[in-house]
């Protein structure tokens, strides 16, 4: 990237930031580094369909550990103007596994 590209920005949104602290374990931690990953490959999820043409919606999923459950991460990127280049985390979900309860 040369200094005349824009950079791409990735944030979590209030309310993905919430669901990881309720989800805790180290939930917070996890999607702020795969904010620093998406911010060098916005497009690292598989994409999704969206219900608005210009959106760019993807999904990824961040394995679990010892202590936390597999997460998956939805995400905007490309959001209409007046900000090109962004990333934002909508969603953060603990995988449910067949037979698995993570009390969400």
């Amino acid at each position: 990237m040369t200094d005349g590209q824009d950079r791409t920005v990735a944030e979590v949104t209030q309310e993905a930031r919430a669901r990881c602290l309720r989800i805790g374990a180290g939930a917070v931690e996890a999607v702020e580094s795969l904010c620093a990953e998406l911010e060098k490959n916005p497009t690292l999820g598989r994409r999704a369909h969206s219900a608005v043409g210009s959106m760019k919606l993807y999904t990824t999923r961040i394995e679990g550990t010892a202590t936390r459950p597999a997460l998956t991460v939805t995400y905007v990127y490309d959001a209409p103007p007046p900000e090109p280049g962004l990333v934002r985390v909508a969603l953060v979900s603990p995988v449910h596994f067949a037979g698995g309860d993570t009390g969400f």
